[in-house]
């Protein structure tokens, strides 16, 4: 399979940036550090997202018997949390949407962070890869980290604006996304073509699995189990697929990744709309009759 078009992997990374700066303009630090202080809630995020989907991602390709790229892209989807699209999955499907956002920002720090070192140490690059392992991570750093942290200030700066700024980004990412969607779908067929049927189930099954890990652990409130659910399910592509252009080109590593986009966001949609109309909490179903 082919690399993406330079004009596909430049949308993709505008995205990543719009979209990160989006977040922190929406939401306050004083919402986010509130939620993150539920430890509970927090403990049972990690949980999910740093140690039990990666130990799944080991057993799915062991169970399927993937071939080497294959596994190596599902490995590394399975090994980096924070998905892009959870924020707006947790909105379609009426969750807890600051958590949604604390658990964003959390965990697209963390693979920022971890997914190249373990990258690294897990797997040898070809050729060396095109980027050396500090200007990949400064890359990394640059399409999430830096928006994050703008999207902050301007927080700071401009309270009554940042808000209706955040909204216009998102906005604009949505449109983003769809322009990328449509110059790379004909990138993403041939990718889930190319996984075969093993490579198709395991990214179900993987996909499935974390919604039941994410349930399991977001507590008591269905509005959390939700978030938590989308959010463990919605792996970083927007940190996995530079990081396989750039650290196994000429290889198949970028078509799993391909592929779980074209396969897990259809699926979070459908999860989405589903429990969003007939899943609520029981305190929140009941507003409505007092009223």
């Amino acid at each position: 399979m082919e690399n993406l078009p330079a004009h596909v992997e430049l949308l993709s990374y505008l995205f990543v940036v719009v979209y990160m700066s989006s977040v922190t303009l929406e939401t306050t630090r004083g919402e986010i550090s509130g939620t993150l202080r539920d430890l509970r809630l927090t403990g049972g995020a990690l949980l999910a997202n740093l140690v039990m989907v990666p130990l799944l991602g080991v057993v799915l390709v062991k169970l399927f018997v993937l071939p080497p790229d294959t596994g190596t892209g599902l490995l590394m989807l399975a090994l980096s949390p924070g998905g892009l699209f959870a924020l707006q999955f947790a909105r379609v499907s009426k969750g807890n949407r600051v958590l949604a956002v604390a658990l964003l920002l959390v965990f697209s720090v963390l693979a920022v962070l971890t997914t190249p070192v373990l990258v690294v140490l897990l797997f040898p690059a070809v050729e060396a890869g095109k980027l050396p392992f500090t200007q990949l991570v400064v890359l990394l750093l640059l399409l999430v980290v830096a928006p994050l942290l703008a999207g902050r200030a301007l927080q700071r700066l401009v309270p009554e604006v940042a808000p209706k700024l955040g909204r216009l980004l998102g906005l604009l990412s949505i449109v983003i996304f769809i322009i990328v969607a449509a110059t790379s779908s004909q990138h993403k067929s041939p990718a889930i073509k190319s996984l075969g049927a093993n490579g198709i189930v395991a990214i179900v099954v993987l996909t499935l699995s974390s919604w039941i890990v994410g349930w399991l652990l977001g507590g008591p409130e269905v509005r959390n189990r939700k978030v938590l659910a989308i959010s463990t399910s919605m792996r970083n592509v927007g940190v996995c697929l530079p990081i396989a252009i750039n650290y196994f080109p000429g290889t198949e590593v970028v078509a799993p990744i391909l592929a779980f986009s074209g396969i897990s966001i259809p699926m979070n949609m459908l999860f989405a709309l589903i429990t969003g109309f007939t899943l609520r909490d029981t305190e929140e179903s009941a507003r409505p009759a007092k009223a």
